[in-house]
This record gives C-alpha cells, sequence and structure tokens, in this order.
C-alpha cells in the first residue's frame, strides 16, 4: 500500500510539473522554457534506473552538456541539488572522456552534424542522452524534447534505453510520445 502511494505521489508531482511547464511555455517566456526543460531534466532522474552499477560507487550523479550550452543560468540552481540520495553536478562535455564519465548528457542542437558519431561514441556507455533536436529520439537518443501546440513536452524511445541497460518507469512512459529507432 505504501508503494502504491509513493507511486501515485510521484505521478501527481510530476503531472502538476508538466501542467506547470505548459501553461509557462504557452506565455511565451523564452528564458523560462530553458528552466522548464532543467527542471524536466531533474525529475527525468528520479523515473530512471541505471543498469547495474553504472551509477558510481560515490555520492555524484554527473550532468553533462555537449556543445552551445542553450540553458544559459537554468542549470545553475540544480548544480549541487540532492537527487537519489546524491549530489548533482553539472558540467560542460567537451571531450569523448568527459562524455563517458556523465550518468546525464545533454546533447546540444549545435551538435546536430555531428550526432551520428556522438551517439555512436556512447553506444556502450551508460549514459542517459537527451537532446532537443529533431530526429533525435529516432536516431539512437534516449530522450527528446519537442513543441507540441506551444507545450514542451518529451519523445521516448524505449528500445535505446533498452540496448543501453535503463529502465524508464511507466508513469514517465505515459507522458512522453514513443518513438522507435
Amino acid at each position: 500500500m505504501r508503494f502504491k502511494l509513493l507511486a501515485l505521489f510521484r505521478l501527481a508531482v510530476a503531472l502538476v510539473m508538466v501542467i506547470g511547464a505548459y501553461s509557462l511555455f504557452a506565455q511565451g517566456a523564452s528564458n523560462r522554457e530553458y528552466e522548464i526543460k532543467a527542471g524536466f531534466l531533474y525529475k527525468f532522474i528520479t523515473y530512471v534506473e541505471w543498469p547495474g552499477n553504472a551509477l558510481p560507487a560515490g555520492d555524484t550523479i554527473t550532468l553533462g552538456v555537449v556543445g552551445d550550452d542553450p540553458f544559459g543560468p537554468a542549470l545553475d540552481p540544480l548544480n549541487g541539488k540532492m537527487v537519489k540520495g546524491r549530489r548533482l553536478v553539472v558540467k560542460k562535455a567537451a571531450t569523448p572522456a568527459e562524455r563517458k564519465t556523465c550518468q546525464i548528457l545533454f546533447i546540444s542542437p549545435s551538435e546536430k552534424p555531428r550526432m551520428p558519431q556522438l551517439l555512436g561514441e556512447l553506444k556502450d556507455a551508460k549514459v542517459l542522452t537527451i537532446s532537443e533536436t529533431e530526429g533525435f529520439a529516432e536516431r539512437g537518443g534516449i530522450i527528446n524534447f519537442i513543441e507540441e501546440r506551444n507545450k514542451i513536452r518529451f519523445e521516448i524511445n524505449p528500445e535505446a534505453a533498452r540496448r543501453t541497460g535503463f529502465t524508464i518507469s511507466s508513469e514517465l512512459l505515459k507522458l512522453a510520445r514513443i518513438v522507435k529507432s
């Protein structure tokens, strides 16, 4: 019973966040767009299980950004925030070695020409890949932000998640548009 209440609470929190994100985005606040997306990035962590011991035996989870950072200061409040009992660290991930040490990697639209190369280098890494680039999920990325009717939404490629060993909560999958590679 306690597990069901916790699951319902998590779903309610996610729905409130999504509804709030929709209304803020609809107001046309462009700076708010990346604050909302940053909130989504944080919440995604709570709805994803990493494979085996893919989370390092430390006290941090690393969120890396590849390419031009569209978030600006929107990710700053996440740096140092606790999630899953660990401190979230936000950093730029410029090299392949840096990218592979991240648990979450946001690949900027500026990297669209290099997308096949980036996804290829991460193929065997246990990294949750996220972008906002058209066709990202279809190309093998796991989560992609999209805009539908002036609202921020996201799509998930469950096959890409399974190939990498991730388990995505059914609550999160219910909120997403499902795509295949």
